[in-house]
């Protein structure tokens, strides 16, 4: 007997039986139910035949190919995103970069003409500038002291009173007559014209982050200048010996904290209008109080004193002297952060830019800066987060750029720093007026004072925190 007959007639069975033991028919009961169980069975051995065999009848089923389609399209797709998301910040960044560029060069172009029309190295007192703190406005408030007063206060300007050497000549510790303690600078060198004059708009400029000028002293050829006394001295004495070596004295708080002092002091002068300019900013110019706040000294006092008077004009490097200045005349306030730059070194290395350990042109302390692993050129005393030594280092070295309109201006510098201190500290002192927010990049938060041009150039140079 063949399969289909056999099937033929089982069906035929099947149909007679049910017949016959099938209940009254309703219409109300649904056919599903009025059928008998073999035949149910055999409808649904049918149906699971026919599910198998087109895997249409409303279940669907993947096929091993249908599923690597799904997951190439699935991988064309993200590939896609990614590559447009990328394509988008690449296009964003480059449009930031070329803005900034574009609205620097705008700014140098105005500087450089209204340096020509009011040039910012002439100490003149014609009018009031404005100033972003308290300030004096005339000499009124300087005290004129007499050469009596003076040799009084420092028993004849004894030898065992002398604090220090500044560009003036040797500063003295002596005690006025109303007890109070003041440093006072005698000028070895010829007579400045105009003296009074000079030292009134040097007294116009007062800031907390600045050593205040409270006096001066002009009788017959004999000048001085009379200012408040800092106790503990330069922040040289804290990081180095008499060689330029590392001494290890000062924690990364303390050098951090140091370095905003004297970044805010500077960041002061160019805020005025014009821009006062420092123009012999170094290591020895920054002096701590007995709380190691520090203030930023001898600020203008080069203009005082001509330059063939100088008394660093010897064939010995300035390794504080901007490369792109060759005489006061050049001075910017980029020249300024060109100085800062070199102190920063100092600070982080804990080593002298001009020690007499640098037996060869190859141990210059720029040099090793940008040639030296960061591990070997910070001062291995300093324990500190590793992400912070680098980024700062990395900031000194923008600071020390050869090529001034790439450098930061000291606002900015002042921004970073304040930004690495909290992080490294958990500080917060934001002096940056009104934060607008905070904008989430990566791993870390980056205050919105610290500006997007800051930031590009952190990028650039790939020193990010995170990094």
């Amino acid at each position: 007997m063949s399969i289909s007959l056999y099937s033929k007639e089982s069906a035929t069975f099947i149909s007679d039986c049910s017949t016959k033991i099938s209940p009254v028919s309703s219409p109300s009961i649904p056919a599903s139910l009025r059928l008998g169980l073999p035949e149910q069975l055999y409808l649904l051995h049918n149906r699971r035949i026919a599910k198998t065999g087109d895997g249409s009848n409303g279940v669907p089923t993947l096929t091993p190919a249908q599923s690597d389609d799904d997951t190439k399209a699935w991988k064309r797709k993200v590939a896609a995103i990614a590559g447009g998301v990328g394509a988008l910040l690449l296009v964003i960044i480059i449009a930031v970069i070329v803005y900034l560029r574009i609205k620097k060069l705008a700014s140098q172009t105005s500087e450089t003409e209204s340096s020509e029309q009011s040039p910012t190295t002439e100490l003149e007192i014609v009018e009031t500038p404005t100033y972003a703190s308290p300030r004096l406005s005339s000499t009124s408030f300087l005290r004129l002291l007499t050469v009596e007063e003076l040799k009084l206060a420092t028993r004849s300007f004894s030898d065992s009173n002398i604090i220090g050497e500044g560009l003036l000549g040797l500063v003295y510790k002596g005690l006025l007559l109303d007890g109070s303690i003041a440093a006072i600078k005698k000028n070895i060198y010829h007579p400045v014209p105009n003296f009074a004059n000079e030292v009134g708009h040097l007294a116009s400029v007062q800031n907390q982050h600045l050593v205040k000028l409270i006096g001066y002293c002009e009788d017959r050829k004999q000048q001085f200048l009379v200012s408040e006394f800092i106790s503990n001295g330069n922040v040289g004495q804290y990081l180095y010996d008499s060689e330029g070596l590392p001494i290890g004295k000062l924690g990364i708080k303390q050098r951090l904290s140091i370095a905003l002092d004297a970044a805010k002091g500077l960041r002061y002068l160019h805020s005025l209008v014009p821009p006062f300019l420092h123009l012999h900013f170094r290591t020895s110019n920054v002096l701590v109080d007995e709380n190691f706040t520090a203030k930023v000294s001898d600020y203008g006092i080069r203009k005082l004193v001509a330059e063939t008077q100088h008394p660093g004009s010897s064939s010995s490097v300035d390794y504080f002297l901007d490369p792109e200045s060759n005489s006061s005349r050049d001075f910017s306030v980029l020249s300024d952060v060109y100085s800062y730059g070199v102190f920063l070194l100092e600070l982080i290395s804990g080593r002298e830019a001009h020690g007499k350990y640098q037996s060869s042109s190859d141990q210059n302390l720029l040099l090793q800066a940008r040639e030296s692993s960061h591990d070997d050129f910070v001062d291995k005393s300093l324990q500190a987060k590793d992400r912070t030594k680098r980024i700062m280092v990395d900031l000194a070295l923008m600071c020390v750029d050869h090529i001034s309109t790439r450098r930061p201006s000291m606002a900015n510098v002042v921004k970073a720093l304040e930004w690495i201190r909290e992080r490294e500290t958990g500080h917060v002192d934001h002096d940056c007026g009104e934060e607008i927010g905070a904008v989430k990049l990566g791993s870390e938060l980056f205050n919105s004072c610290l500006s997007v041009e800051l930031y590009i150039q952190l990028l650039i140079i790939g020193i990010l925190y995170w990094t």
